[in-house]
């Protein structure tokens, strides 16, 4: 569920924040890791259930509505909404219910003026319009609808990332994976293993990050020295803090971890830079690994298993 270069992203943050302030410890940066990672998955169960509630709002309008002499949205008293089959599979997923009920999840219900913000903007959109017209109930062009529904008018939604942002500060830097994550879930939403359970892929992948960041960590002062001895024309004073600990993190990879093939270590860490640090940090870790990559090879230094070889 959570990709290796999300985890990567995660302790890059971490030593980023150790380097800024040097009291904090392994620990607190280790527990820091942990948490951000359970909030990834926070927050696919939020976006999720937020059709739940979206169904709840809306048909609370609708029956409001239906009482009245004179409706003011026609939309609000059209009841095709709360009849569509992926919503109600959602609704009625037990492993979404599990997983609600496991984290306490009340976050729409704290900001439930951001419920109603998004079911307005969805019952605005042309998109609603056009599936209120359309004739086919059949669960094939529901899921469709759902897909759309949170592709074009829920997770663009202007007001979304300042929820997210009062919800869990942390949630930021995962919208848009996590995104990519619920419209795999929604296409499949009628299957009882459309909500993913798992944080991780596998075993493996649950201790990668806590296990890179203690590398670099308890590794510095020998991973620094193999930068420094590579760039002749940067001291590391001059080498902008966030492109020093990605090449700190490359570095441990290619060093410490046999299993992870050196094409993966250098693709993942320069995708990173071009992501989170300045236009020409790419070309400049690209540069310094390059260097590092065939002295440490001459070296015989970087040993990779079989599976790293591949």
């Amino acid at each position: 569920m959570i990709t290796r270069r999300h985890l990567r992203t995660k302790v890059m943050q971490a030593l980023y924040a150790q380097q800024l302030d040097p009291t904090d410890t392994l620990g607190v940066r280790e527990s820091w890791i942990l948490k951000s990672s359970k909030d990834f998955q926070l927050l696919y169960i939020t976006l999720l259930d937020l059709f739940c509630e979206l169904h709840a709002c809306g048909h609370e309008l609708y029956l409001k509505n239906t009482k009245k002499h004179l409706q003011s949205n026609a939309n609000e008293v059209n009841p095709k909404f709360f009849s569509n089959q992926a919503v109600k599979a959602l609704m009625q997923n037990p492993k979404l219910e599990a997983l609600r009920t496991k984290h306490k999840l009340k976050y729409w219900k704290k900001h439930d003026e951001y419920v109603r913000l998004i079911w307005d903007a969805v019952t605005e959109s042309v998109l609603y319009h056009a599936y209120l017209a359309d004739d086919d109930t059949s669960m094939e062009k529901d899921k469709a609808f759902l897909i759309e529904l949170f592709t074009d008018v829920i997770a663009p939604f202007e007001r979304l990332p300042e929820f997210i942002e009062e919800a869990n500060i942390s949630w930021m830097d995962d919208i848009p994976l996590v995104n990519t994550i619920v419209r795999n879930s929604l296409k499949r939403v009628d299957a009882l293993d459309a909500v993913i359970l798992n944080l991780y892929k596998d075993e493996e992948d649950q201790k990668f990050s806590l296990e890179l960041f203690r590398k670099v960590a308890l590794n510095k002062t020998e991973l620094q020295n193999e930068i420094i001895g590579r760039t002749p024309n940067w001291d590391s004073e001059r080498i902008a803090d966030l492109d020093f600990t990605l090449l700190l993190m490359a570095l441990a990879e290619l060093l410490y971890f046999p299993s992870i093939p050196v094409n993966v270590t250098i693709n993942e860490y320069l995708e990173i830079a071009k992501e989170y640090a300045t236009p020409k940090s790419s070309m400049f870790i690209n540069g310094v690994l390059d260097k590092s990559l065939k002295e440490l090879s001459a070296q015989n230094r970087i040993r990779k298993n079989l599976r790293g070889m591949q």
